[in-house]
């Protein structure tokens, strides 16, 4: 009975209760100061959020940005792999598709957190 309550009390957050930080920045993804951004297929990482952002350009006028912040762990910013389209906990070793953030291996079960993005051809507003 002890032992299941101290579990309890020291199991991970709810995946659901990811914190939410405050996202509101504009960025000139053309600019060579964001060069990975320049093409399809590149990303750059952002301070914002909980753990952090991470913007991939889709498309020449679409982006997806996402919280870097692990659903299953929390404290632990995802990161990109080798492969470009796979993020990547570093801690337990979920796994999520680039295109909408979906895990493709856990032991997370919930999607990433998604930021919504406006492009006016020129710069990209991030904001949630």
């Amino acid at each position: 009975m002890l032992l299941a309550c101290s579990m309890a009390f020291t199991s991970c957050i709810k995946e659901s209760d990811t914190p939410i930080g405050y996202v509101n920045f504009t960025i000139d993804p053309n600019s060579t100061f964001y060069y990975n951004l320049n093409n399809v297929g590149g990303y750059e990482y952002f301070i914002g959020g909980y753990k952090g952002v991470v913007i991939f350009r889709f498309s020449l006028t679409e982006f997806l940005a996402y919280e870097r912040a692990c659903p299953h762990c929390h404290e632990v910013a995802v990161e990109v792999n080798k492969s470009g389209l796979i993020l990547e906990c570093p801690q337990c070793g979920s796994q999520f598709v680039y295109t909408d953030g979906s895990p493709v291996k856990g032991p997370a079960v919930s999607v990433l957190r998604h930021y919504s993005t406006y492009y006016d051809g020129y710069n990209l507003h991030v904001f949630n």
